[in-house]
Order: structure tokens, then C-alpha cells, then sequence
């Protein structure tokens, strides 16, 4: 997951991943993620599911076959850059190398490694392709996925009011998917009743479009679309991480802002959005026995290799009473700062219960909801950043200081009504 950069290797011999892996050793920092795919038919689909950086296809004499997974993977992800691996005895001794070269890149092929693969050769390959293959396309939209550790701590209340923030500013432009596919609440809080799910959309995965996607996605008043969980447990068992890994991608094409509300278990499917996600907000309440296991959740991500700098801690329902800890001791434990401390509100749970979204009332304009008016301007300056105006650079918004949150939750006339 580094720098965005995610790799696919296309090849039936299972030594050339082997070779890849190990050369990616030599990389300084966390290695970006590799996914393997025996056939060609296989890569193309997985391709299109995962959006890779840089896909290694194995080079046959068999032109032909690689031009059109070549086109394949074009149409399906074409900001994927494709690099043929081969061996210089490939092609016979009466076969001009430097034609059949020509012949792969005229059928799309950008770049080309040897084998044996060289550590040094395919870093600084990497390296020429990782800008291009890290840079969205202009019609991207942005991904932001909210995780916790655990259930119970106000994730799905935090993701949902989100979403709804951001769509009354951008109708018809945000889609809140809810990933949590065992016990998902997002269409309870909204107050509606999808009579299509995200398992609808798994199932049309070969037909699938922007148009269709649009049409299988529940709206809202507020210009919202819902992309619901499944019904249950069964319909739920047939979404794997690469299912979710086509979903989310074909979602970021389609709408400005893609919000995912995940499942507290850190599995596959979680590591695909994750893969995918611009923003990863972690949910967090202050208190010792949810901190401890979101330190856990710190050091799997940094273990992962996943960006810090992607990740906000979001301290959530924080109150000031004896005994709880306050946001720097948060931060402290965590090694993390704190981006945003969401206050204690009782009327965002009864909101949550009658299915009205808090920030789809009037009164927010100080405690909870401008608290979340702060993170949602952090997500929709994603957008920005990714597409500057004329051109220039746009800094990606700044976290807050800790010492600047601890001191504005003194204010008790801020946070209560």
C-alpha cells in the first residue's frame, strides 16, 4: 500500500512472484502489496477489481494473447501500467528480440523486465512508474473508509451523519457503502428500506456500470445514495475482497465521494477497502479497554505497510468526567495525534434511533455537529487536493494539534446544548 502504489503478478510459473517478492526486499520503508493470477483471464479480471499500480505479465511468444489482456486491462483499469517479464531465451535464437519488444509495446505493454529479476532493476523500474501509477484518474472520486476495533463505540453514527454532511453539499455525488456486511445499520439510520443490497450488485458483477451501480444504490432526501449490506448472513457470504475490490473502484468512478463503513474484524475484505481508501478515519472512545485495542489496530496498519499519514484518529462521545482519559493521553498511547474529538451529544443517539441523521438538522452549528462539520471539510478538501484549480498544489489538510483539541474541549457551551 505504499504511496498507493498495489502490484499484480500474471504469471503461471509461481517462481516469478517468488522472484518479485524478494526482490522487493531491497525497498526502502513498507513494501506495496502483492496480488498473484495463475492465467490471463484470471489477471484481467483481478485487474479490474483492484486497480493495481503496475501489472508483471509473463511474455510468451503468443503476442496475440497478451495484446488483448492488454486491452483487457485497459478498458477494465486504465490507469494500471503493464510491464512484461521475460527471458532473454524466450524467443529463440531466430527471433529478433528488439521486434518482438516493438510488437508488445504497439499491443500496450510500457515497460519490460528480465528475469532472473534483478532487486536493482525493478526499483528503479518502480520507481519511473510509481508516480503515473500512484496519480488518480481526473474523474476519480475519493474514498474514505471508517474503522474501528471494536462495535459500540459510534462508527456507523459518525460515518452515516458524514455522508449526509457531504451530500447536502454535493447531491447526487456521494455514495456511503455499508461494508459492514454481517450487522450493518446504515439503512436503519436512514430511515429507509433498500430493495437492493450490495450483494445485488456482486451478483450483476458482469454487467455492472456506472449506470447500473446508480440504479442498484438506495437515495436519500438529502442527495445521499446508500449502497446497503446484505440482508444476512448468507447473502453476506458471497462478497470476498476482490468482489469488494470491484465494487469500491467501479463506486470511485462513479461518484465524487465513495464513504465506507466497515466491519469492526480486520479480514480481506477489510484490507481491499482499506487498499482502495484515500482516508481512513479510526473510531475511537476514551476509554482504556477500546484504547488498548485501537493500539493494536495502529500497529497492524503499520504493519501492513498502510500510509500514517492516510490515517485520523477520531476520539468519539468524549465527555470531561473524573477518570476518562483526555485526548493528548490518547494520543500519547496511540503515537498517533488525535485529528478530531467528536463530544458527547445525547440527541445524536435518538436521532440514530428514529433514523433522522443528526446533521440533517438545523441545530449544528456548535457541540457535535460543528465538531463533524470539521471532518467533513477535511474530506471534501480530498477532492481539491486530488484536482487542484489551475493546477496548483493544494497541501493536504493539516491535523489538528491534540493541545489545541484538549483546550477547546474546556468549552462546555461548544460541546452541549
Amino acid at each position: 500500500m505504499t504511496d498507493s502504489l498495489s502490484i499484480l503478478v500474471v504469471s503461471s510459473d509461481p517462481a516469478l512472484s517468488a522472484e518479485i517478492q524478494a526482490a522487493l526486499r531491497g525497498l526502502d520503508g513498507a513494501r506495496p502489496v502483492v496480488h498473484e493470477a495463475g492465467e490471463l483471464r484470471q489477471g484481467a479480471e483481478q485487474a479490474r477489481s483492484r486497480t493495481p499500480g503496475v501489472v508483471f505479465v509473463e511474455m510468451t511468444t503468443d503476442m496475440r494473447a497478451l495484446q488483448a489482456f492488454a486491452q483487457e486491462v485497459r478498458r477494465g483499469s486504465p490507469e494500471t501500467q503493464i510491464i512484461a517479464v521475460f527471458r532473454p531465451d524466450t524467443f529463440g535464437d531466430d527471433v529478433s528480440e528488439s521486434a518482438v519488444l516493438i510488437e508488445a509495446i504497439r499491443a500496450g505493454v510500457r515497460d519490460f523486465l528480465r528475469r532472473p529479476v534483478s532487486s536493482t532493476e525493478l526499483i528503479e523500474l518502480l520507481e519511473r512508474s510509481r508516480e503515473t501509477a500512484a496519480r488518480p484518474l481526473a474523474s476519480d472520486g475519493r474514498v474514505v473508509s471508517f474503522l474501528s476495533n471494536k462495535g459500540g463505540v459510534g462508527k456507523s453514527t459518525t460515518a452515516v451523519n458524514a455522508a449526509c454532511e457531504l451530500a447536502v453539499r454535493h447531491p447526487g455525488r456521494v455514495l456511503l457503502i455499508d461494508a459492514s456486511l454481517q450487522l450493518g445499520v446504515c439503512a436503519a439510520m436512514l430511515d429507509l428500506r433498500p430493495e437492493t443490497t450490495i450483494t445485488e450488485a456482486i451478483r450483476e458483477k458482469d454487467r455492472l456500470d456506472p449506470t447500473l451501480l446508480r440504479q442498484l444504490a438506495t437515495p436519500h432526501d438529502c442527495g445521499l445514495h446508500l449502497l446497503a449490506a446484505p440482508r444476512d448472513a448468507l447473502d453476506a457470504a458471497e462478497i470476498d475482497d476482490e468482489s469488494m475490490s470491484r465494487i469500491v473502484t467501479l463506486a470511485r468512478r462513479t461518484y465524487d465521494f465513495v464513504i465506507v463503513d466497515t466491519f469492526p474484524m480486520f479480514d480481506r475484505v477489510m484490507v481491499a477497502v482499506l487498499d482502495l481508501s484515500d482516508r481512513a478515519f479510526l473510531i475511537l472512545e476514551s476509554v482504556v479497554p477500546t484504547l488498548l485495542g485501537g493500539v493494536k489496530l495502529v500497529e497492524l496498519l503499520d504493519g501492513l505497510g498502510y500510509p500514517a499519514g492516510r490515517t485520523r484518529v477520531v476520539l468519539n462521545r468524549y465527555t470531561r468526567i473524573a477518570g476518562n482519559l483526555k485526548p493528548e493521553e490518547v494520543a500519547e498511547r496511540l503515537n498517533r495525534d488525535v485529528a478530531h474529538v467528536l463530544p458527547y451529544e445525547k440527541s445524536v443517539i435518538t436521532c440514530a434511533n428514529t433514523g433522522e441523521p443528526f446533521m440533517l438538522r438545523s441545530r449544528k452549528w456548535f457541540g457535535y455537529g460543528a465538531r463533524l462539520k470539521r471532518l467533513v471539510d477535511e474530506i471534501d478538501a480530498l477532492s481539491e487536493q486530488a484536482h487542484p484549480r489551475n493546477g496548483a498544489a493544494v497541501p493536504a489538510a493539516p491535523i489538528i494539534a491534540t493541545n489545541d483539541l484538549a483546550e477547546n474541549a474546556d468549552s462546555t457551551e461548544e460541546f452541549y446544548d
